[in-house]
């Protein structure tokens, strides 16, 4: 009983010369004699009981059995030699890195072209952090965390952060005084309920004051920038958002500084890659220059 499939170099042979055109060509290629090229063709003609090729003096072509076997053969050998590739050479373990939800939107990813630009040789896994605490990837090599460093952590500031009202340009114009700020559907992160009124200096937020909750900065600031009131931007980490939604700073001198800071983070004890270094390096350099 004959094999129901077709010996593997009988099918390089016959893509090859399906390819070129010509046994000739494909015996070059192959680096075989055109003989022993239209000996294999023949061997696999013979096994489908189909010809392949017209055989004509200034070369070959395809039959319509031909056609219809290369499609299927070329994405054959197509997907086996790649896979044959990545076994060969391995791609990298990809840098996995963390960062806050805020950072990772509003200034992070805004400038990790550069830092592809520059290691262009480094695979990086970005994951944003969403939650408190905000507990980075198992395989995090590095994070960027907002708040009190966790214990068995290695800890280096990247920045702090300022608070400051934002909204739409045409509520942030007819805003004066701290007082106008009432005026306006205050909007508040869920987790943030003391932020408010802090900027406004108050204790406790004001009897008049309407204010909507959403759960994360993201949210608070694509409302604003939607009209939906006023909400606190967290200059530098949000600077990014803060242009693309258009929001303009309500009043400059109502800003307050946070009582928290950023810090870049990796695990005590545990020596950090090449890549890894390398990110560290140009991120705590990113946040040097703009303090500069």
């Amino acid at each position: 009983m004959s094999r129901r499939i077709p010996s593997l170099n009988w099918l390089r042979v016959f893509e090859a010369a399906a390819r070129t055109g010509s046994f000739a060509r494909a015996a070059e290629r192959l680096a075989m004699s055109p003989p022993a090229v239209s000996q294999q063709i023949r061997a696999l003609e013979d096994h489908l009981g189909r010809s392949l090729f017209e055989r004509k003096a200034a070369g070959v072509s395809l039959t319509e059995a031909g056609r219809s076997l290369l499609v299927v053969v070329g994405e054959s050998l197509g997907r086996m030699e790649g896979a044959a590739a990545a076994l060969s050479s391995p791609r990298s373990k990809p840098l996995v890195i963390g960062a806050s939800l805020l950072l990772s939107t509003g200034w992070l990813a805004p400038r990790l072209p550069k830092f592809l630009d520059a290691y262009p040789e480094v695979p990086l896994e970005l994951h944003s952090l969403i939650g408190r605490p905000e507990t980075p990837p198992r395989n995090a090599a590095i994070w960027i965390a907002f708040g009190q460093p966790p214990p068995g952590t290695q800890a280096l500031r990247l920045f702090g952060e300022t608070l400051i009202p934002v909204a739409q340009p045409r509520i942030a114009a007819a805003i004066d005084s701290v007082e106008d700020l009432l005026d306006h559907m205050l909007i508040e992160v869920s987790d943030h309920r003391t932020n408010w009124a802090q900027v406004l200096g108050a204790d406790v937020l004001p009897e008049r004051a309407r204010v909507s909750y959403v759960d994360t900065t993201l949210a608070a600031l694509a409302l604003a920038g939607a009209g939906g009131g006023i909400a606190l931007a967290r200059p530098p980490a949000s600077d990014d958002l803060i242009r693309k939604f258009r929001l303009q700073c309500c009043l400059p001198d109502a800003g307050v500084a946070g009582v928290e800071e950023y810090h870049v983070l990796s695990m005590s004890g545990v020596p950090l890659s090449s890549d890894a270094e390398a990110f560290r390096d140009w991120v705590l350099s990113e946040a040097r220059n703009q303090a500069g």
